[in-house]
């Protein structure tokens, strides 16, 4: 893909009037296109603060000629002067209506324009950008408006071009990192060691950066970048986008038994030549798709829902990200897995709650699918084509076929644990409360993993005998919940990867001797989209 400034360049050449831009830091692209355009262009700028106002000499020339233009028109008076511009022009419709006056070649740069375009009440700023349109494409005339997303009227969607101002690659924030320390006095800092720098603050913009790493520097009393502290701090900056937390850290993978299959494959993931440098982790990913429809079909008329699951589309396909699928009973360890795998092989993890995402809304038009649009942005600026997305869910018949296969790794079915499995897990959850490896413990047939953890934490707490907790306590999700434990296990028979066992799932007959009271299925046929 083409440089932005040589795709604007290129949009210019050929007399492009609207251009919209999306960036994080609007500031610097705005300072960019300013250095970096033909140095004979005048360039004003407007935003709702400041009004009209000029970025270079001949950005000044460029709005004393608005006005005698627009003195000649009758539109102002004799008296007006460039003092009074910028408060004349602070509305955005004003200034629209002002910039048709400027002369040939301006370049008019918008603020945050993607806030004026919203509502009906800012009808006016859009007829006014429209009306724009013909006559900066007669005389070389640009407006580019910016903004961290944009959602175009229907008035002018096809009467603009869209760029994007992506996030810094590795040789932007290389560079960050070299003029931090050069600012610094300081040597610049081994190849090897840069490379931990910048793995530090990607995925934030070049101005945030180049703050973190300069915080941190400073708190290393200015001796060297100090990486826990640039750690912490992009952790700060990315939990900034709706939905999203970063952690370095979580659950030992030690700590979980019965899934060696799936821990095996994902471990072949991360020793290969192309390992993860991030993963991602969505927790009930059909709820957030619940809005689709069954199997992806008519649902919801917001368009938030569809949207989200265009953007898994996308950028799963186009950006090469590797996923697996992780459907199984409540409590059976899905979700601490994808807690564990990261921090595992110390790569980063980020959760994305969709819900959190969609609530950022507020029922404005557009801003959850900002926040989506910046969660994955922010996705392909840490790990770029190396991402490994994990999806827990309960309900398969939400999601589209088409979605389902972006996940490459498959579909894993996490089970109940046999009896050696629990036998293995009860001394892990003894020793971690501090309770007495021999404690005798309650008949734990058909429990979780989660129902072990929940015996021990509670007996512990209690002060009470594991086995009197285990009795009282809890009752297990097959006891409270026996249909829907059944149901899953006839949806997984024989179709759906085991995370326990190489191979497909079969479900476990009452002879089998895996801790089960339920019979072998007369399976379902379902339609689950070529799986």
């Amino acid at each position: 893909m083409k440089a932005l400034i040589e795709q604007l360049k290129a949009a210019r050449a050929v007399s492009t009037p609207l251009i919209m831009i999306t960036s994080p830091d609007q500031p610097g692209i705005a300072q960019e296109i300013t250095e970096k355009l033909n140095g004979d262009t005048p360039v004003v700028s407007w935003d709702r603060a400041a009004g009209l106002a000029p970025r270079n000499k001949q950005g000044i020339q460029a709005l004393k000629a608005l006005i005698e233009n627009a003195k000649t028109a009758g539109v102002i008076d004799s008296e007006f002067s460039l003092k009074d511009l910028a408060p004349a022009s602070t509305g955005a419709a004003s200034a629209m209506r002002f910039a048709k006056y400027l002369p040939k070649h301006s370049v008019l740069i918008a603020f945050s324009l993607d806030r004026f375009l919203k509502s009906e009440e800012e009808g006016s700023t859009v007829q006014a950008i429209l009306n724009l349109r013909d006559l900066f494409k007669s005389d070389n005339r640009t407006l580019i408006g910016l903004s961290p997303s944009f959602v175009f009227p229907s008035e002018i969607q096809h009467d603009v071009i869209l760029l994007d101002d992506p996030l810094p690659t590795n040789e932007g924030y290389t560079r960050v990192v070299n003029e931090l320390y050069d600012a610094a006095g300081l040597k610049a800092p081994k190849k090897e060691d840069t490379e931990k720098i910048t793995r530090a603050v990607r995925g934030l913009s070049a101005f945030e950066s180049e703050q973190v790493l300069s915080m941190s520097l400073a708190l290393n009393q200015g001796k060297c970048i100090d990486l826990e502290s640039a750690w912490d701090l992009k952790r700060a900056a990315v939990s900034k986008v709706a939905g999203l937390t970063m952690t370095l850290t979580g659950p030992s993978l030690d700590d979980l038994f019965g899934l060696d299959n799936v821990v095996k494959q994902l471990g072949r993931l991360f020793q290969g030549p192309n390992p993860p440098e991030l993963v991602v982790r969505v927790d009930e990913i059909d709820k957030s798709m619940a809005g689709l429809g069954s199997r992806g079909g008519p649902g919801d008329n917001t368009g938030i829902s569809q949207d989200l699951n265009q953007q898994f589309l996308v950028n799963m396909e186009d950006n090469g990200w590797d996923g697996a699928i992780l459907v199984g009973i409540r409590g059976s360890g899905k979700t601490v897995l994808t807690q564990s795998i990261g921090a595992k092989f110390s790569v980063p993890t980020i959760s994305m709650d969709t819900g959190a995402m969609k609530a950022a809304g507020g029922g404005i038009v557009g801003t959850s699918e900002h926040a989506f649009r910046e969660a994955f942005r922010t996705f392909k600026s840490i790990g770029g084509s190396r991402v490994l997305v994990l999806a827990t869910c309960n309900k398969l018949d939400v999601l589209p076929p088409e979605l389902m296969r972006r996940f490459k790794l498959g579909i894993f079915y996490f089970d109940l644990p046999s009896k050696q499995e629990r036998d293995s897990l009860w001394p892990v959850y003894l020793k971690k409360y501090g309770l007495d490896l021999k404690s005798e413990r309650p008949n734990d047939e058909g429990w979780t993993g989660a129902e072990i953890r929940n015996c021990c934490e509670l007996a512990f707490k209690m002060n009470v005998p594991v086995k009197e907790v285990g009795e009282e306590s809890i009752v297990p999700v097959t006891q409270s919940d026996p249909q829907s434990v059944l149901d899953l296990r006839q949806m997984a028979h024989d179709r759906f990867k085991s995370a326990s066992k190489p191979g497909r799932y079969l479900m476990p007959s009452e002879t089998s001797g895996e801790g089960t009271t339920f019979a072998a299925p007369t399976v379902r046929k379902l339609n689950l989209g070529g799986q």
